[in-house]
């Protein structure tokens, strides 16, 4: 599996992704993943791990922008924030494509490493959403 989803301290929830995405049912058990948290009608954050991703077909970039369009249709957006988390020029060069093509649900963070990423604050003020204006 390329992604696996793992809650730190819900509503923090980290998504490692690992390697390449090997086909069309790697990319859809992502996607499926991320809607999971949209059922729970709750707040969310994902933090991205993508230190270890290997090279991923451009063509995911575009399918990532269609999902992303098609989130933007709900209703509701649960999804608060992300955090970002890669060293990869190509993972960056993907990103830029996603979003170029298509804008974020919703604010995003860029970190090169996880040593100035604090956690525990963010799981704090996540669950205090009105100190990070998550209402």
């Amino acid at each position: 599996m390329w992604a696996q989803y793992s809650e730190i301290g819900f509503p923090i929830v980290q998504v490692q992704m690992k390697g390449k995405i090997k086909n069309d049912e790697d990319f859809y058990d992502f996607t499926n993943g991320w809607l999971e948290y949209y059922k729970k009608k709750q707040d969310f954050v994902f933090v991205f791990d993508t230190i270890d991703v290997g090279f991923v077909n451009m063509k995911y970039a575009f399918k990532m922008a269609n999902f992303v369009k098609e989130l933007k249709k709900q209703e509701i957006q649960y999804l608060k924030h992300s955090i970002i988390v890669t060293d990869n020029w190509w993972t960056k060069f993907l990103l830029k494509i996603i979003f170029a093509i298509q804008s974020p649900v919703c604010s995003i963070e860029y970190h090169s490493d996880f040593e100035n990423l604090d956690l525990e604050n963010l799981i704090l003020k996540t669950k205090g959403r009105d100190s990070l204006g998550l209402q």
